[in-house]
């Protein structure tokens, strides 16, 4: 997600707006997964499936709209990205998804149903939005506005809920690429209006990429076709709050290796920088530590009687 975020964030530069970016990358995405259903008889079948639970309203309509989430993530990355780095963003969105997966495992909405909340669950993420606003607080001290940090964590939130109704169409259909389809297909879609919006409102569109060095600014769409995937797979099987930290561990290390090997202007990896994401790192291991459980006094073993 790291690459899709720094491809999706220089795209938003060269085409001249974030919905822009949005919408390509959608595109990518939706014409990755198009192919993956056409070529499989078993996702097509599944794909029928779905429409069969729809019309019979066994699967809510409103379980369709996970990829409106998906725009805004996109738009969050293409917009932040170029004026904060991606390790700042991925701090942003790491919290605002922990924040987002608690409150949603709470709830019945995950497939796999409510997930208990801990002690050591509150505490970890609190502990990562601690170290979300130690780091927000430097860079807003170097003239980074406020609105900056806030887009990737309300974006980073929303994703907890894709996440589950993502989860929800891929147990209804027993296929990830029918879920990943669906997700792209509702955010293209909405990108579409938003898109014709700008243009009426007199938004230019700049053009494609033309330098030899930017082609692969247009695998936004494809890096996400991955993470997508992966986290409609396994999003029952860990709870929404375990499969954000897991699957963000990875892409805040990945964001603190884009930014300090290859730096765009305004990605800058600051010593704070480094401190605030070793604070969320430790804040994802502290929720992920089992809950000791204590036997109960009816469960103690008493001993054998002898005769």
């Amino acid at each position: 997600m790291s690459l899709q975020g720094r491809a999706n964030g220089l795209l938003g530069q060269v085409l001249g707006h974030a919905v822009f970016a949005a919408l390509v990358s959608f595109f990518v995405g939706l014409l990755c997964v198009g192919i993956a259903l056409a070529v499989s008889a078993r996702s097509r079948s599944a794909a029928r499936y779905l429409f069969a639970l729809l019309r019979d309203r066994t699967l809510p309509w409103w379980m369709l709209l996970g990829g409106l989430s998906g725009c805004l993530v996109v738009i969050a990355q293409a917009t932040t990205i170029p004026v904060m780095g991606v390790a700042m963003f991925t701090m942003a969105f790491v919290s605002g998804q922990v924040t987002g997966g608690l409150i949603v495992d709470s709830t019945e909405l995950p497939p796999g149903g409510r997930q208990r909340l801990s002690v050591l669950r509150i505490l970890g993420v609190i502990i990562v939005l601690a170290s979300l606003a130690f780091a927000s607080g430097d860079r807003l001290q170097s003239g980074t506005a406020l609105w900056a940090p806030l887009l990737p964590f309300v974006s980073g939130a929303l994703t907890s809920v894709q996440q589950a109704l993502n989860g929800h169409i891929r147990a209804a259909t027993q296929s990830a690429v029918v879920a990943t389809t669906v997700n792209f297909t509702v955010g293209f879609v909405a990108l579409i209006i938003g898109t014709f919006a700008l243009l009426v409102a007199g938004v230019p569109w700049r053009g494609f990429p033309t330098a030899p060095d930017q082609w692969w600014i247009l695998l936004g769409g494809a890096f996400g076709v991955v993470f997508i995937a992966l986290t409609t797979v396994t999003v029952a099987r860990l709870g929404v709050l375990l499969l954000s930290l897991f699957a963000l561990f990875g892409n805040l290390v990945g964001a603190l290796a884009l930014d300090a090997l290859l730096p765009i202007q305004g990605s800058d990896v600051t010593l704070t920088t480094v401190a605030s994401a070793a604070g969320v790192l430790v804040g994802i291991v502290v929720t992920v530590l089992p809950v000791p459980v204590r036997p109960s006094s009816g469960s103690r073993r008493e001993p054998a009687s002898r005769t």
